[in-house]
């Protein structure tokens, strides 16, 4: 034990030796690096949500009002029934399905009208 004492002693009396300042020297390059790598890596997050709050939709939305206050009509064959709807900004895409006669119609909701019918025929499947 007195050995150590001896050694902590001489220690503190002559200073730290040259590995000691080595280590707290490259310490303190790790400690500034990972700050700088730290405070890089929040700026870059804070950027990309400025960024993506701030540029326009890729897809823009119906107004609120699109239907203004009125409801639309979609003439379909008699006995259709919907299979499914599909949005894409203010056009409605309607697969619907009736007896003798399948299709796909499209409507604008802003205006109301029947953009297109497309008519579905089933062939007879290949083998």
């Amino acid at each position: 034990m007195q050995a150590t004492e001896a050694i902590s002693a001489q220690q503190s009396v002559d200073g730290p030796t040259p590995a000691e300042l080595r280590l707290q020297r490259n310490m303190k390059i790790v400690v500034a690096s990972l700050a700088v790598l730290l405070f890089a890596g929040l700026a870059t997050v804070v950027g990309r949500v400025i960024y993506l709050a701030s540029r326009a939709p890729t897809q823009p939305a119906a107004p609120a009002d699109a239907l203004g206050g009125r409801g639309q009509t979609l003439a379909l064959p008699a006995g259709a029934q919907i299979r499914s709807m599909s949005l894409s900004g203010n056009r409605l895409a309607v697969h619907y399905e009736a007896p003798g006669a399948e299709g796909i119609a499209v409507l604008d909701l802003q205006t109301g009208e029947t953009i297109t019918s497309v008519g579905i025929s089933r062939g007879v499947p290949v083998n």
